[in-house]
């Protein structure tokens, strides 16, 4: 009985179509649907208003001076890196009241999505009708070595290739690279995870 009425409370619940590439928004569902229409400006705005984290974490500039907010989790790594004997912030948290007091997160990289480009063709160029999987995928490999490569070589971006669309789509996704990242803030992890969150 539990269980059916779960079941019934969330039939009524349908998803939102709440993931899309920047490149492919879908504009004309979100004006139908919301009266809202973003603007190639208001969509770059938001892209280069989120953070990658190398760890696979993701945040948000919330200042014109790079300050980011992301969550817990995602800072842990830096946060017992710079505890002590003496100062455990992942107990107690952390607070750099000026910014000669912000602690260097050594090994962090943080990435800013700066452009995109298709490079489906140049990807599906090398693949035969007549090639197995297995050399297919070789050749999709190859291809996407070389197009990071090539990349790498003419910017000093970071450099991936997406697949989009399970393989139907590849698109180079150039990131601009940020080393330089310190801890601000971090409230202790009992605060953080209250709840479980």
């Amino acid at each position: 009985a539990a269980l059916l009425a779960a079941v019934l409370a969330a039939a009524p619940v349908l998803a939102d179509e709440g993931m899309f590439t920047f490149d492919n928004p879908p504009v004309k569902q979100l004006k139908e649907k919301y009266g809202f229409e973003p603007t190639k400006d208001w969509l770059d705005k938001v892209r280069l208003g989120s953070v990658r984290f190398m760890d696979g974490g993701s945040g948000s500039f919330v200042s014109p001076d790079g300050l980011m907010i992301t969550n817990h989790h995602v800072g842990l790594g830096c946060i017992q890196n710079v505890s002590t004997a003496e100062n455990d912030y992942v107990k107690n948290g952390f607070y750099a009241p000026s910014r000669d007091r912000e602690a260097a997160c050594p090994g962090y990289e943080v990435n800013v999505l700066a452009g995109m480009e298709d490079v489906t063709a140049r990807v599906q160029a090398g693949v035969t009708p007549q090639m197995s999987d297995a050399e297919a995928r070789e050749a999709r490999k190859a291809a996407i070595a070389k197009v990071e490569n090539e990349c790498a070589a003419r910017t000093t971006m970071r450099c991936n290739v997406v697949s989009l669309y399970q393989g139907g789509e590849y698109h180079l996704y150039q990131y601009r690279k940020y080393t330089d990242v310190r801890l601000v803030f971090a409230p202790e992890q009992s605060m953080a995870f209250f709840g479980g969150d």
